[in-house]
């Protein structure tokens, strides 16, 4: 007990002015536990379970309606809670009222035994007393809720986190609702209710001390002591937040005038037995963890005014379908409107959560929260007893029945979700999408992918893990990444850096963005530039000419040889001297590589000769000259054909050869064929007979690549290395076709 007391009560907690990091990643994880045992609790004593229970305990119908209302009642509590925050804090004033709650929830585990010994009203009392309670303390405890989910949270995670809240309640909701279907259907015994409850009881019990040990700082409290009337004139007297006062109240009112009246509907309207009733319950669980999903992925992102247009929208769908249903009950349709529901009310509860946090400074979110919830808590609450049931009332009255009544129900709560729908477009505009945007992004499965892997970047990781990330948005190559993997531009981490670079290279990036590439061109000599220089000269950013000349001189090869690349891809004709020049007198292989790809894509066959000659010097590695020699069948356009073949030939020089010489039989092999075809395949002889018969082809041959293979064979005594005999014979195969064909093409 004395645990319990220094957990709620104690004084000795420390409240300082901000949270680290650290403290708000604990916390976030804390009340996801908190969730996740909520989501038990809820299923096992709330609505149905407590009505159900009541029942069995011949509880009066009216005293049960009474016992629904109990949330809605108990809402002006709210205000004792305000006291005790600024007292204990957030934390241990929600865990203190979650801890009475179930305390209170107890109490009606004793109404079969009062029974025993007590009349039927002493029966009653016990369970609304426990009911009462359990709603009295819900109201005590859910003032801190809004503010300590802001203290934990950031701008950039709040949606997402509000989102993942929905999702761990809703699964366990759903999994322990369906455990409960299950078990009442092979054993419908009160004592199984009482084990229901009790185990819920235990539950929350712990589930009270994980919400006590959530960090704060000392906002809350401090909002806390301001006193009510201030909270709400600076609600009254900031449009943004008065607005969203009327816009939460028309929220909820929206789902509570639709999602009640549609089991109703299921029933009364069509019929149908309980466990079919059950089943749309669940359906409409799967909505709402739906929504969770695709709102933790898309929230943070695109702002949550027009999202909560959309969902409450959104809500006319189940709305018009009720209103022209059809005599008999299509229960698969009937079970999308209960999705579509579930998942908007979810939307909407989000979207309301997302915009005060945003909106609402620190200082004033308990005061403002409560006096936020009360009057919406009212709104609905009327909305659906006064105005719902009056209206089914009057219809009742007017002689209608059955499906009929909730045909015209719905017809005019159609028009009354329109209006809804207006006042909630009068709030402020914040940092959002327009909604013709939100609706592409929600049809790319590109996108909504890029948005998971974002939202995991967002999270702690390991340089690893982010590394990991990035590398997997340039996989994806959506553009709503463009702006994380801009920031990642200025990761302490060279991997992060180069994949981040990568990934913009794949999509057609904005000026911002351009321009810190263009930094990362200047100052990552030796790490990132060269990544820079290459998405730069890709996407041919004409500005980046003056940096990417004077990289022509940096010590950094790699740099170097993607800027030669890079500018001769934007014909910068003004630098080809320069490129030249360094290609034939580097000794470097990177600049060897580099600058023969930049030559291969100059004009035509004029540097074909240089590049010819580079391979057949001396000392170099023989990949540096397999990428040389691609390069020069490149610039006659025979790059793919001639690569084709080398990977063949490293990989099985006979297969290579093999597949090689029938393209060269109309060329060549007029005198000797067949002792020609022998030497080629003879890995250890040089192709003496393939020279001589390619140096009398060149020398009889026109076309623009002649000069300059005559040139390279002429100034070499000694045979050649068969990978350059092997690509100047295609290079003047290919030459040769092309001038038969329609004149000699560039390739």
């Amino acid at each position: 007990m004395n645990g319990l007391r220094t957990l709620f009560l104690s004084n000795q907690r420390e409240f300082s002015p901000f949270l680290s990091s650290d403290q708000r990643a604990t916390g976030r994880r804390l009340l996801h536990r908190f969730l996740k045992l909520n989501g038990i609790t809820v299923a096992l004593l709330l609505e149905n379970m407590l009505i159900l229970y009541a029942l069995r305990n011949n509880v009066a119908d009216p005293l049960v309606a009474v016992l629904a209302s109990f949330v809605h009642l108990t809402m002006p509590f709210m205000l004792v809670g305000k006291l005790s925050v600024a007292r204990i804090g957030a934390a241990r004033t929600w865990g203190l009222g979650w801890f009475f709650r179930y305390a209170s929830a107890s109490l009606m585990v004793l109404a079969p035994f009062v029974d025993r010994v007590a009349p039927q009203a002493a029966v009653s009392a016990v369970i609304l007393v426990g009911a009462f309670g359990f709603a009295l303390f819900r109201s005590f405890g859910t003032v801190a809720n809004t503010p300590l989910v802001g203290e934990v949270t950031t701008r950039d995670n709040r949606g997402s986190f509000l989102s993942g809240n929905f999702l761990r309640s809703y699964t366990t909701h759903l999994l322990t609702t369906t455990t409960v279907i299950l078990v009442l259907r092979s054993i419908d015994e009160i004592w199984v209710y009482q084990l229901f409850i009790g185990s819920a009881c235990l539950i929350g019990f712990y589930a009270s001390t994980v919400l006590a040990r959530v960090p704060e700082s000392s906002v809350p409290r401090a909002s806390a002591r301001k006193p009510l009337r201030v909270a709400m004139k600076n609600l009254w007297t900031h449009s943004r937040v008065r607005r969203l006062l009327f816009a939460w109240s028309a929220g909820l009112v929206a789902f509570t005038i639709v999602i009640p009246f549609m089991m109703m509907a299921v029933k009364s309207g069509y019929g149908i037995p309980d466990s079919t009733a059950l089943v749309m319950s669940l359906i409409l669980l799967v909505g709402g963890i739906a929504a969770a999903l695709i709102n933790g992925v898309i929230a943070d992102r695109v702002g949550p005014r027009p999202l909560l247009l959309l969902y409450t929208i959104g809500l006319l769908m189940p709305t018009l379908y009720w209103a022209f249903a059809p005599q008999e009950p299509q229960l698969v349709v009937v079970g999308l409107a209960f999705f579509v529901a579930g998942y908007c009310k979810v939307g909407i509860i989000v979207g309301l959560n997302q915009y005060f946090l945003a909106s609402v400074d620190e200082s004033d979110r308990v005061g403002s929260a409560l006096f936020i919830r009360v009057v919406s808590g009212a709104a609905a609450g009327l909305a659906g007893s006064v105005v719902g049931g009056g209206l089914l009332s009057v219809f009742e009255r007017l002689g209608m029945s059955g499906l009929g009544i909730y045909r015209t129900y719905f017809g005019v709560i159609a028009g009354a979700i329109v209006l809804l729908v207006l006042m909630i477009r009068r709030l402020e505009r914040l940092d959002e999408w327009p909604i013709r945007s939100i609706l592409g992004l929600v049809m790319s499965p590109r996108d909504i992918q890029a948005l998971f892997v974002l939202n995991r970047l967002r999270e702690r990781s390991s340089g690893r893990e982010e590394t990991r990330h990035v590398q997997r948005l340039g996989e994806i190559a959506s553009t709503v990444s463009e702006d994380v993997l801009r920031e990642r531009l200025s990761s302490p981490r060279l991997s992060v850096r180069v994949h981040a670079l990568q990934a913009l290279g794949r999509i057609d990036f904005n000026p911002e963005t351009e321009r810190a590439i263009l930094n990362q061109l200047e100052h990552g000599e030796f790490t990132s530039a060269w990544v820079a220089a290459e998405i730069l000269g890709e996407h041919e950013i004409r500005r980046a000419i003056p940096l990417l000349r004077r990289s022509l001189e940096s010590a950094d090869h790699f740099l170097q040889g993607k800027s030669m690349v890079a500018l001769v891809r934007m014909r910068d004709e003004q630098s080809y001297p320069l490129i030249v020049s360094y290609f034939t007198t580097s000794d470097n292989p990177r600049t060897i590589i580099y600058g023969a790809n930049a030559l291969s894509r100059m004009d035509g066959t004029t540097h074909l000769e240089l590049i010819l000659a580079k391979a057949l010097s001396p000392g170099l590695p023989e990949s540096v000259v397999d990428e040389v020699l691609t390069a020069a069948a490149r610039t006659a356009g025979a790059g793919a054909r001639f690569y084709q073949f080398l990977q063949q030939y490293n990989r099985e020089m006979r297969t290579g050869v093999t597949e090689l010489l029938p393209d060269l039989d109309q060329c060549f092999f007029e005198t000797d064929a067949p002792r020609v075809r022998r030497e080629s395949l003879h890995e250890e002889k040089p192709l003496r007979l393939l020279t001589r018969e390619l140096v009398a082809a060149v020398a009889r041959a026109d076309h623009p690549a002649a000069t300059a293979l005559r040139n390279v064979l002429a100034a070499v005594d000694e045979p050649l290395p068969r990978k350059a005999v092997f690509c100047m014979a295609l290079i003047h195969t290919v030459a040769t076709e092309r001038e038969r064909t329609s004149g000699y093409l560039v390739d």
